[in-house]
């Protein structure tokens, strides 16, 4: 009878025995060199916008509103007020499509 498992060696003559990982756990691979370097991924800092566009005004981060213009904080209550203005306007739209088989 043959023996199924295999024998490793290291450099210094050591033998492993490789053993069988058990099938209910869920390893990943990772690197030998491989560190913990956080728990969250960093986000890249998004760049003060000069500009006075409402729509992308929205978009920035709410502690960029401290630096904002007397311009930019009237273009942003513009696009605030159009966004309610629409959003009012917005009806619920239904469809229904039938489709009825071919008689023969």
């Amino acid at each position: 009878m043959s023996d199924s498992r295999v024998v490793y060696r290291d450099q210094r003559g050591r033998e492993y025995v490789s053993v069988p990982l058990p099938t209910h756990e869920v390893t990943d691979p990772v690197p030998l060199n491989a560190r913990h370097a956080g728990k969250r991924p960093t986000k890249a800092p998004v760049p003060f916008y000069e500009g006075t566009d409402g729509a992308e005004l929205a978009a920035q981060p709410r502690s960029h509103r401290r630096r904002w213009s007397d311009a930019q904080w009237v273009a942003f209550e513009e696009q605030r007020k159009a966004e309610v203005e629409e959003s009012q306007k917005d009806f619920p739209v239904a469809a229904a499509l039938v489709i009825k088989p071919r008689d023969p």
